[in-house]
């Protein structure tokens, strides 16, 4: 009896070092996590600038139906789209001036290229994504 238990083998020292797991496994983890992280964060740019570019054509369109031309109305929505670059954006207005009476409907369309900056997401939206906010109001 006293054999059997001398022929024990011991476990090799290396086999129960678990130091270098947790490495390994916060670099998995972290790496999609890292890839999340940013996903939101593009996502987040992209639906800012669709609030922006909403908001700015209600303010062109409320300030076209009370009567102002068209050069006021692209100011106006340049001046509420403040954080976007203003060279960047298409604003088109119908009718034309003359064609506006009272009872028609006024369209004020805008679109705005976002620049996608994440190397990866060109692979799920257009580089540049375009977005468009479109307001139709009757003149008053």
């Amino acid at each position: 009896m006293e054999g059997a238990k001398a022929m024990k083998i011991p476990k090799a020292s290396w086999l129960q070092d678990d130091h270098g797991q947790a490495l390994v496994e916060m670099a998995l983890v972290l790496s999609i996590l890292l890839l999340l992280l940013t996903g939101i964060v593009e996502f987040g740019r992209v639906l800012n600038a669709q609030l922006v570019v909403s908001h700015a054509s209600r303010e062109g369109a409320r300030i076209g139906v009370v009567g102002a031309a068209d050069d006021f109305i692209c100011l106006r929505v340049t001046n509420a789209a403040g954080t976007l670059d203003a060279s960047k954006m298409d604003i088109g207005i119908s009718p034309l001036p003359h064609e506006r009476i009272r009872g028609t409907e006024l369209k004020v369309e805008v679109k705005y290229p976002v620049d996608i900056v994440m190397p990866f997401m060109d692979k799920i939206l257009p580089d540049p994504y375009w977005v468009r906010g479109a307001t139709t109001m009757r003149v008053e």
